[in-house]
């Protein structure tokens, strides 16, 4: 593997990289491949919020003051370098929300009309008083995660699932057929939300043939880029307009730098249906009475209501700038070499199975399965972070539909799961290790992942033997972990002098660490 100076230093700065932590077999260096869950903070991105943005703090919507001023500027420019990096243009808004994708996704879902609460729903049926040839349609694949699932299956739409080409992505010709389909083609609103890349394999989907598609049938184009957008460019508006981007969903707290930054909705305004803003209140107005009240045309506004999460969007700019810094062709070529090397390490192993088509573009994700599912994942992650200090993910990551297809599981199989859940048999839950690298991720370090994975398969059965799992959570416990808990250092908030605070209140269990 060769070096490169600007990822040595992207390295080199994050905050927890000589981290530590307590297992069974001793104290640990802690090796991180859960990026895809969140990434790390970067220290100087810290620096310049503690420095350069903290001492003037003060709430935003005001020039009357000079430090109201500064935080408005600040917040303002976190917009414009969103609004730069994807390429939106002076039609979309940028809408600070939540604290991932999936805030961003409720968003847009409310602001087009589309939810009804539950409540008036089961009371009034407003959704069987729409006609079927008045009802939206949303079409969304096997693939997305919850966030762009469930949003769309509690709304009034009508809800199509795309399936998958040979090589596993989301099918273009499929997504065309659903369209010219005489049960969906002459609905009036047809939107497409898929996800940019997959959060299980990684794989990368065709977003301008799912865009291209959804254009020439006159709907709209939304993409779901939470796994994706810390690694690969993202242009909503590209030379060809039938590839154009309708709305992207990002997760702020995925990039690198990133973490309390919040999510991210940029969207076309013309999809933003409703007169009355998704959360009315401070700032969404530009006059009230005891009479009348009127909001603000300003779409940014009047999205953003109440006071913001300042310095998170601030961190988000911040972040951005650091991809930028980095570069995406960079980051692209260190994710193929990792997976690469992966790869062509476990996929010869007869004891683990890769998830997903090997032979199509994905990000630096791998989702594992061992000896056909005989170890349990939450155990395999559990191993990993006891015996090497690795940092995993094990379970389903929010995408139980396209589990049910990784997994082959069907109709019957799924309600055989389901009743066992209902009995709390939490274990009963399908899933997997998934495994995440980031441009950050250090030769070092991934040589030992390497190693360990395979010796994982190779003995997990002689190590599992020192685990019990409580079925109604599916959490491992080494045997020796209640003595491990009497050495756990609390994290105490301290006053003036050498006096502390009550640890009643400020006390927090930092397990392990």
């Amino acid at each position: 593997m060769t070096r490169d100076p600007v990822l040595d230093w992207l390295r080199d700065h994050l905050i927890g990289r000589d981290a530590t932590i307590r297992t069974p077999h001793g104290t640990l260096p802690k090796r991180y491949f859960d990026a895809t869950a969140s990434g790390l903070p970067f220290g100087p991105i810290e620096d310049l919020v503690r420095d350069r943005v903290l001492p003037w703090m003060a709430n935003t919507h005001t020039d009357a003051s000079a430090v109201g001023g500064f935080m408005t500027d600040l917040y303002d420019e976190a917009h414009d370098k969103v609004r730069r990096h994807v390429h939106a243009d002076d039609d979309d808004v940028v809408v600070f929300c939540g604290s991932g994708a999936t805030g961003a996704i409720n968003k847009l879902v409310r602001a087009i009309g589309l939810l009804v609460p539950e409540p008036i729903e089961r009371v009034v049926g407003v959704r069987k008083r729409i006609a079927d040839a008045d009802r939206p349609v949303v079409f969304i694949s096997k693939m997305e995660h919850h966030s762009n699932d469930l949003p769309w299956r509690e709304s009034i739409a009508d809800v199509d699932m795309v399936g998958f080409d040979g090589d596993g992505r989301v099918s273009v010709s499929q997504l065309e057929a659903a369209l010219r389909d005489p049960q969906w083609r002459d609905r009036p609103l047809k939107i497409g939300s898929f996800s940019a890349a997959s959060n299980v394999t990684g794989i990368i989907n065709d977003v301008d043939g799912l865009a291209r598609a959804m254009h020439r049938c006159g709907g709209y184009a939304c993409f779901d880029y939470a796994a994706a957008a810390p690694y690969v460019d993202i242009d909503m508006h590209p030379a060809d307009p039938l590839c154009r981007k309708d709305a992207i969903f990002v997760s702020m707290h995925k990039f690198v730098g990133g973490p309390q930054a919040p999510g991210l909705l940029v969207a076309s305004k013309k999809l933003f249906r409703s007169r009355v803003p998704v959360e009315p209140g401070g700032g969404t107005v530009v006059y009230t009475s005891p009479w009348e009240w009127r909001y603000t045309a300003n779409l940014g506004h009047r999205e953003e209501g109440g006071t913001p999460d300042i310095v998170g969007a601030i961190r988000a700019g911040f972040a951005f700038d650091l991809k930028r810094l980095v570069g995406t062709d960079r980051i692209r070529r260190r994710e193929e070499e990792l997976v690469h090397l992966a790869v062509e390490r476990w996929s010869a192993h007869p004891r683990i199975r890769i998830l997903g088509d090997l032979g199509v573009p994905r990000l630096g994700i791998l989702s594992l399965v061992f000896d056909e599912g005989r170890l349990h994942h939450n155990l395999a992650a559990r191993l990993l972070s006891d015996r090497y200090g690795i940092q995993t993910r094990g379970g389903c990551m929010c995408a139980g539909t396209y589990g049910h297809e990784l997994l082959g599981i069907g109709a019957a199989r799924s309600f055989e799961i389901r009743c066992s859940l209902d009995q709390g048999d939490e274990a009963s839950k399908p899933g997997w290790l998934r495994i995440s690298f980031s441009p950050a991720t250090g030769d070092d370090e991934f040589q030992v992942l390497l190693a360990a994975v395979v010796e994982l398969a190779d003995h997990w059965q002689a190590w599992a033997v020192d685990y019990h799992m409580d079925p109604q959570t599916a959490t491992w416990r080494h045997k020796d972990d209640g003595r491990l808990e009497l050495q756990h250092r609390p994290v105490v908030l301290q006053g003036p002098a050498t006096a502390a605070c009550d640890s009643r209140d400020c006390t927090v269990a930092a397990p392990g660490i």
